[in-house]
């Protein structure tokens, strides 16, 4: 069977849907008679048959869709065609963009799931539910190592609930399930910290609006709250009555305020007399360090804050009694900032290059061990990189030449892997040492 076949079937459909007479009583009646001038009682069972059968060949259709946008980005036809991809080559022939990702996630995951793939095959199964369930497998695998057998008991599992939602919902549910029981380990990161996998979805409505959802590490959270909080408190009427706005439209009405701050390069409002700030509550014995919005986070995070940020740090005794408010000496003063400016050109981590402003000043020898925040002590990393050094198994010293090197991750007992230099460093010379 090729596309001649198909084409047949469309050719057909076309055939009858095309509006006719409607024929005498006992003719055969077209299916453009049944949808557009139906009997009562009488054309209820063929309705209902060309509902069941129309939705089973949608399915199938979705189904052949997303199996050929796959198979032709293994053939490389996006590429020849000068497209990045198959949802730019189903965009071409007409489909909408959310549509053409849906597909090309089907097509891509079809083989990692062959019992959801099976019921496609079958027409059972919508492209919308498929999609779910393979994200829902991604969001488990994310968090936790499945095997082979654990990836094909959740399948099964997301497979019997009813709508993607709750396919949705049952897959957070495994998840939390499975990373609190699974096993414990200080190189693991926490799954509250992860950057990994942070997420952000922005779609039009068909109203015009511009809906969303946020999935976000701890510390991207603390940062988002400590920056909303001065901006939607309650605020009275000029009776006195209690502000009518909900709490969820002075949110929303708090991030267009932070959005048309950043953009005018305006001044941050006041929180509380002071600049909007990440706190973090430290025991001065042994304990957790605590987020003022978030709660725990593990130690490698509490680092990654007091490399470089608006901070507080407040060292509190056993019975959360503030001792210490920490020292503004850890930050990176700006004529520091500066000198770090003119020598890394931006995030220094190889093949980045992000810009200054994009950018926090990270200690390479860490305050609390006994860093000093100087020039070389000092290099610019973007978020990403800033966390890869943190919790990613990047490591970066100061060379002989006074600028920045970086060691990629490696597992202990591996044979350490080549140095690489700053990207400000790689970007000025092709000469092979500059790798």
């Amino acid at each position: 069977m090729d596309a001649t076949y198909l084409n047949n079937v469309i050719d057909g459909l076309i055939d009858d849907l095309t509006p006719a007479a409607v024929p005498e009583d006992g003719a055969d009646r077209l299916l453009c008679h049944l949808l557009e001038s139906p009997r009562r009682i009488v054309d209820e069972p063929a309705l209902l048959a060309v509902l069941s059968a129309a939705v089973t060949l949608r399915n199938l259709v979705d189904h052949v869709i997303a199996q050929a946008v796959a198979a032709a980005e293994r053939a490389g036809i996006p590429a020849r065609k000068h497209l990045s991809t198959g949802a730019d080559l189903l965009a071409q022939l007409g489909m909408s963009p959310g549509a053409t990702w849906r597909a090309v996630r089907v097509g891509r995951a079809a083989h990692s799931l062959p019992a959801l793939t099976q019921q496609q095959r079958l027409g059972a199964v919508g492209i919308e539910f498929a999609d779910a369930v393979g994200k829902g497998v991604t969001h488990i695998t994310e968090r936790v190592p499945l095997s082979d057998n654990d990836r094909t008991n959740i399948v099964t599992k997301l497979m019997i609930e009813t709508t993607p939602s709750d396919v949705a919902r049952k897959a957070r549910t495994i998840a939390i399930d499975k990373a609190a029981a699974a096993p414990s380990s200080e190189d693991v990161v926490p799954v509250a910290e992860n950057t990994d996998l942070n997420d952000m979805t922005l779609a039009v409505n068909g109203e015009g609006r511009i809906t969303g959802t946020l999935d976000l590490d701890a510390l991207t959270g603390e940062e988002l709250i400590a920056a909303l909080d001065p901006l939607c408190r309650p605020v009275p009427l000029p009776d006195g009555s209690a502000d009518p706005r909900p709490v969820g439209r002075r949110r929303a009405e708090a991030f267009g305020q932070i959005m048309r701050t950043y953009l005018s390069n305006s001044q941050r409002p006041m929180s509380g007399g002071v600049l909007p700030h990440v706190t973090v509550i430290r025991p001065a014995e042994h304990g957790v360090d605590t987020l003022g919005f978030g709660g725990p986070v593990s130690a490698a995070t509490a680092e990654l804050i007091a490399c470089d940020s608006t901070l507080t740090s407040v060292i509190v005794d056993h019975s959360g009694v503030p001792l210490d408010v920490g020292r503004s000496e850890r930050l990176f003063p700006p004529h520091i900032r500066k000198g770090l400016a003119v020598r890394d050109g931006g995030c220094a981590h190889p093949g980045c290059g992000r810009p200054v402003s994009w950018c926090d000043a990270h200690h390479i020898r860490p305050w609390e061990h006994g860093g000093t925040t100087c020039l070389d002590n000092g290099v610019l990393l973007c978020r990403l990189h800033h966390t890869a050094i943190h919790h990613g198994g990047w490591q970066v010293y100061l060379g002989a030449d006074r600028h920045p090197w970086f060691i990629p991750p490696h597992q202990p007992g591996e044979a350490e892997p080549a140095h690489l230099r700053s990207h400000a460093r790689r970007t000025m010379t092709d000469l092979p040492a500059a790798a």
